[in-house]
């Protein structure tokens, strides 16, 4: 289900990403100057992350693994001047090459796991001894205007599932066996033109139907007519709309 809703939007995440860049940019920004023999990238999607790991580290191989196909599909074309990346398509909670890499990175991707911990856990079984997890998360405060208007409208549709909370990921991190080095934990707000731009980044993020905003049943035309004139009414800011992305950045070793 991740795999195939990211794939579909593999051509227009990157026009509404900003928070998932500052995010990159913040998960590069705690990684070491010494450049590391390999490095694992997990969920790169439209490779965000991955340019900025080039650009710090131009010449080192990079192993880049995301259970979206079409994500991957997009990457390969899109980096195909860089043969020193690996393309792969493969779930992080079980991905295993048989090897170990001195440096294992990820942002804004493992928070769509199934099994926070089993992943942590794998990710820790594919770091080399000493070696470092950078890692960036969005957290359970992410898009909370929207959660708000969705259970005031149809509080039976309401999504089961939520992001995990930054004192989880802090746990789940520490129960697989790694060392916390640094760590850096933000909220922002994002401002978008009006509540259907809003509504449409985040479908073109891939985000619409995922655990965060989809409930047991779609909302009818109505219900979503009322949510977008809630929307514009409540969350007004700036000529448009305001919605907060909490995030954390984690530099880990084992």
């Amino acid at each position: 289900m991740i795999g195939s809703r990211f794939s579909a939007a593999a051509e227009t995440y990157d026009r509404h990403a900003q928070p998932q860049l500052a995010l990159a940019k913040a998960v590069v920004s705690m990684l070491p100057k010494t450049a590391p023999e390999e490095i694992l990238e997990l969920g790169p999607g439209t490779g965000q992350l991955t340019r900025l790991l080039l650009e710090r580290f131009p010449n080192v191989p990079i192993d880049a693994v995301d259970v979206a196909e079409m994500m991957i599909a997009h990457s390969r074309k899109t980096f195909a001047a860089y043969p020193q990346i690996n393309w792969m398509v493969g779930d992080a909670q079980t991905f295993w090459n048989g090897r170990r890499y001195p440096l294992i990175a990820s942002s804004a991707a493992l928070h769509w796991a199934a099994d926070l911990s089993a992943t942590f856990e794998n990710v820790f079984q594919s770091l080399e001894p000493g070696g470092i997890f950078s890692l960036g998360m969005m957290l359970q405060g992410t898009l909370k205007e929207l959660h708000q208007l969705r259970r005031e409208i149809s509080p039976e549709k309401t999504p089961g599932i939520t992001l995990p909370t930054y004192s989880e990921i802090l746990e789940a991190l520490k129960s697989a066996g790694f060392r916390l080095k640094r760590r850096q934990h933000a909220e922002e707000k994002i401002l978008y033109g009006d509540a259907k731009a809003f509504l449409r980044a985040i479908h073109e993020q891939g985000v619409t139907g995922g655990k965060v905003s989809s409930g047991n049943a779609p909302l009818t035309r109505g219900e979503l007519s009322r949510l977008v004139v809630d929307y514009q009414e409540e969350f007004a800011s700036d000529g448009g709309v305001y919605a907060t992305y909490e995030t954390a950045a984690f530099l880990l070793t084992k």
